[in-house]
């Protein structure tokens, strides 16, 4: 990954993940319509990442024994624990697909910390020429300003999206 190729933001979120995680913290406080602004940029610069194949700026905010449950398409087991793991996790799904891509279709504040996405994603091998197309619900919960859980489901009210 060009280090170069990473906004401000994302450079402070990889070299200093406390301080960002400091800033989610104040997020929290502020009023509704600032925090949904601020945390759709958030997401936007996740989706951005992701799709550039940046996965230390995806997962910067992760704390170190964060529960993650990937989204079923890719992965069968229980949650995986912790930040690494799911780096880990990750850069095996895009060492399998060559192509890699999120859309969000929306974000849900269900209240201060704890945040409802929807999102398309999409994977592709050019060597096997699979396919997987999928939406999901992601519920991410924060504490401290750090992801301490996230749960992926497949969302079946997109069924048929693509």
């Amino acid at each position: 990954m060009d280090q170069h190729s990473r906004t401000l933001v994302d450079r402070v979120e990889v070299r200093a993940p406390e301080i960002s995680a400091l800033l989610a913290r104040i997020l929290s406080r502020l009023p509704e319509a600032a925090r949904r602004r601020i945390l759709q940029s958030a997401f936007e610069r996740a989706r951005d990442a992701f799709n550039r194949g940046d996965l230390e700026v995806v997962f910067a905010l992760f704390s170190a024994n964060a529960e993650y449950c990937p989204p079923p398409p890719l992965y069968e087991g229980g949650a995986l624990r912790g930040r690494q793991a799911t780096l880990d996790f990750w850069r095996r799904v895009f060492d399998r697909y060559d192509e890699n891509t999120i859309e969000n279709l929306s974000l849900d504040e269900a209240s201060p910390g704890s945040f409802v996405r929807r999102a398309r994603l999409h994977h592709r091998s050019s060597i096997t020429g699979e396919v997987l197309d999928y939406s999901i619900v992601q519920t991410t919960d924060l504490k401290s300003g750090r992801v301490v859980r996230q749960v992926n489901l497949l969302d079946d009210s997109i069924a048929g999206a693509y």
